[in-house]
């Protein structure tokens, strides 16, 4: 069960389990729980999301001591802070995070139904980052795609799928990462 520390949570968290996602979820608690305005919210925004000492001080104070007036209590209106603090580490604004969420989707869907096409563009992509090179050769290893070394014959620029002879799909190291 989803336990909200304020029944005036509800309607704000409701969609996430209770859990604060989003940073307009923590602007709307702001504004309906302890009266700030558009701006104002925006500006604890803006604090929780640069951690900023001082300032996430002076909001917390503002929680205490403007929650009374929107029937919250003290020790809700902390409690509420304490998970707008530790929103801070992980929260987006909702558009971001759900642009974020299909090029996830996406990618999952590429590496599960094309691993060695999948791989092969990353390589590609990130050829000048050697711990990045590094971790995707081990990912490939790890899903069983061949590396197949330069070729002055059949390498190309970049890294490419190339068939063996008895079938097996392998990348190729393009000339380019040489």
């Amino acid at each position: 069960p989803v336990l909200y520390h304020h029944e005036k949570l509800r309607p704000i968290l409701e969609e996430t389990f209770g859990i604060m996602v989003y940073q307009e979820q923590i602007m709307r608690i702001g504004r309906e729980l302890f009266g700030y305005s558009l701006g104002d919210a925006d500006l604890m925004r803006k604090a929780v999301s640069k951690k900023k000492k001082d300032d996430l001080l002076k909001h917390r104070q503002i929680f205490i001591d403007n929650g009374p007036e929107n029937d919250v209590d003290a020790d809700a209106a902390g409690k509420i802070f304490d998970d707008i603090e530790f929103f801070a580490n992980y929260g987006f604004n909702r558009a971001h995070a759900s642009d974020y969420a299909v090029i996830t989707c996406q990618s999952a869907y590429l590496k599960t139904h094309y691993p060695a096409e999948y791989m092969a563009a990353l390589l590609t992509v990130y050829f000048d980052d050697a711990a990045k090179v590094t971790t995707f050769l081990i990912e490939c290893k790890r899903l069983n795609i061949p590396i197949l070394p330069p070729d002055i014959n059949y390498s190309e620029l970049d890294f490419d799928i190339q068939v063996e002879p008895d079938g097996t799909r392998g990348i190729r190291f393009g000339l380019a990462a040489i």
